[in-house]
């Protein structure tokens, strides 16, 4: 076990009165119905959401794990809520999407098992525990259980203290193995949050360099995170660390900082065609190339190429 990484042996349960207010009304109602349909089965709000909640920091990532068979209950609150559904079986998952366009991602708590560095994972149903440690980082695991009102504040891995800290910390020493996108993950946070990945964390990311981890993971993949990174508000800390580490390779080899970024004001929808194209423009000749090897969406294509020629 890597040194830093196995340190909260405790399972620490929390009072979470002071949180229950703090979620939206139209939120705590939709998961009070939610409880309703998961009845007996353990089930919790995870990961960023909770996160950002203790942070004070609005969030649009609504997530809840529940123990057992989640189709039945997620078919039935479908019903209730008049949402649209969509599941993908394989992995335990349902994303629902309210009338008014919000979205609620449900899962089955589970654990992964990898076949190989960078794969998919297969899962298989687990308890909220064991759910707890598959995830990436420890700030993510703070689970905030149903019922509404009731429920509390369970740590199983010591994220409070971490968050307080305003450490980014991973589980397992095979993390960055088993999912190198962690790496683009560890970066992002680091970047909005002024977070400090924590010394044995940054000695995985290092090994993951050196072992090109990354190289086992798709174009699409590596593209996916770059542009998640490029969506933040404030992009350039996160590529400033992983230009850092070494990571913009995966990239493209050819690519270097600092990069110009253009100011993107609240009237901006999406910021992903300017970035792209300052990033682009380092060697305009090859940016269709680079996009269209990348599998990049068409509309997605035809904006960032306009922009490199300056035409609207």
């Amino acid at each position: 076990m890597a040194a830093g990484l196995e340190r909260h042996a405790q399972e620490p349960v929390m009072d979470a009165a002071a949180l229950w207010p703090r979620v939206p009304a139209l939120w705590r109602d939709r998961l009070r119905r939610l409880g309703d349909q998961a009845g007996d089965r353990p089930s919790a709000v995870v990961g960023g959401w909770v996160r950002d909640l203790i942070l004070g920091r609005a969030s649009k990532d609504w997530d809840v794990v529940v123990e057992g068979d989640t189709g039945p209950v997620v078919r039935a609150l479908a019903t209730v809520e008049g949402a649209r559904l969509k599941s993908h079986a394989a992995f335990g998952t349902h994303t629902l999407t309210y009338p008014d366009g919000t979205t609620l991602d449900v899962a089955t708590a589970r654990t992964e098992i990898y076949a190989s560095p960078g794969a998919l994972p297969r899962v298989r149903p687990a308890t909220l525990s064991e759910d707890a440690r598959r995830r990436d980082f420890t700030v993510n695991t703070l689970y905030l259980r149903l019922p509404v009102d009731s429920g509390d504040l369970w740590d199983p891995l010591g994220g409070l203290v971490d968050l307080e800290r305003g450490w980014i910390r991973a589980l397992h020493p095979r993390s960055f193995i088993d999912d190198p996108t962690r790496v683009f993950r560890a970066a992002r946070y680091a970047g909005r949050f002024g977070w400090t990945v924590e010394p044995a964390t940054r000695a995985l990311i290092e090994q993951a360099g050196n072992d090109d981890r990354v190289g086992a993971i798709s174009p699409v993949r590596r593209r996916n995170e770059l542009f998640h990174l490029l969506r933040e508000k404030d992009p350039a800390p996160a590529l400033r660390l992983l230009w850092d580490w070494g990571f913009w390779k995966y990239w493209d080899p050819s690519w270097a900082w600092p990069v110009d970024f253009p100011v993107c004001g609240p009237e901006t929808i999406d910021p992903l065609p300017e970035r792209l194209a300052a990033l682009l423009s380092r060697r305009p000749g090859a940016a269709e190339a680079w996009l269209k090897r990348h599998d990049t969406p068409g509309a997605l294509q035809r904006i960032t190429l306009s922009l490199l020629k300056g035409t609207p």
